[in-house]
């Protein structure tokens, strides 16, 4: 096991991240702890909706709604941030 540093991390990310893509876990230290980095199924066990699951749902939405929903599909979408008091 390597332990690789930010600084290495920052330098050759893709390089790492491929390596972790095949099943290699990488591992980082940062300010004495140790981070790992692998691939990861993404929402394991949810299943993917299909197209249209929705459609009953907005056939008799309020306009109002429909164009709020359009107007927030163009607002770029950032997570938020927890700032400790």
């Amino acid at each position: 096991m390597k332990l690789l540093s930010v600084t290495q991390l920052k330098a050759e990310a893709g390089k790492i991240l491929d390596r972790a893509r095949t099943g290699q876990p990488q591992y980082v230290v940062r300010d004495g702890e140790v981070l790992q980095i692998t691939k990861a199924a993404l929402l394991a066990g949810v299943e993917d909706r299909p197209p249209g699951y929705f459609d009953e749902d907005y056939a008799n939405a309020p306009d109002e709604r429909l164009v709020f929903e359009r107007a927030m599909g163009k607002v770029r979408q950032k997570p938020e941030r927890f700032v400790p008091a």
